[in-house]
């Protein structure tokens, strides 16, 4: 991915800032994408489907991220995530699924695109 952009700017500021103060799944997941953004250029629709795949992984149960993220986003803030949220919208949720984490456990996405179906 592109580092230019304001908003992965944004991401990469807060996650330097952010240094080990945030929990260790969001650092965590933070890494990943980072990796992604530092590594690709443009990325594909495999390359989102596997950043996606990583992250719900990641996660695994999403009592995880409700325990870290609690129902009104109390860290999006300072987490790097946050960066992507859209103006107007000040927290991310797993009922305002707006931030990476929440999108692929809220809305995730198939790893396979599907097959067409057989013509009659």
């Amino acid at each position: 991915m592109t580092t230019s952009g304001l908003q992965t700017h944004d991401f990469l500021t807060r996650l330097q800032k952010a240094g080990d103060s945030l929990p260790p799944l969001l650092l965590e997941l933070a890494a990943v994408m980072r990796r992604m953004v530092e590594e690709l250029e443009r990325p594909q629709l495999a390359d989102i489907q596997a950043l996606q795949a990583e992250l719900r992984r990641l996660i695994g149960d999403p009592q995880r991220l409700r325990g870290i993220c609690g129902a009104e986003g109390q860290l999006c803030a300072q987490c790097p995530f946050g960066a992507y949220l859209p103006s107007g919208f000040p927290y991310a949720s797993e009922k305002q699924a707006l931030c990476l984490p929440w999108i692929v456990i809220v809305h995730p996405q198939p790893t396979a695109p599907p097959s067409k179906p057989a013509v009659q």
